[in-house]
């Protein structure tokens, strides 16, 4: 699991950069720009964080409504980590893009 946090924790940080980066050439305010990385870290570094280190929930909800039997394998467990944060950072990015430009925080 902690690998998979550390590459997680890689993600979010790539995602921040690219923001910053937008933020920067695009030309936005200072506040806009602190405002939109401040997000897409949060959103994207926190969340997957927050997933890897709740991996007991994750292991609970990927049980839900299977047969106690039934058993959910390590694979499908780091499997689910990884795609949860891997989502949380794209998600947090396309937030950022489409706010920024066409929703009422964008950018005059």
């Amino acid at each position: 699991m902690v690998v998979l946090a550390l590459l997680n924790l890689a993600v979010g940080l790539v995602a921040t950069t690219v923001v910053a980066v937008d933020t920067h050439r695009r030309g936005l305010s200072t506040r806009m720009q602190a405002g939109w990385i401040g997000f897409v870290a949060v959103s994207s570094i926190g969340g997957s964080v927050a997933v890897a280190a709740d991996d007991a929930g994750l292991l609970r909800l990927l049980q839900f409504g299977r047969d106690p039997m039934l058993v959910v394998t390590p694979v499908q467990l780091l499997a689910t980590v990884l795609l949860a944060g891997l989502t949380l950072s794209a998600l947090a990015v396309l937030a950022y893009g489409f706010g920024s430009r066409y929703g009422p925080l964008a950018a005059a």
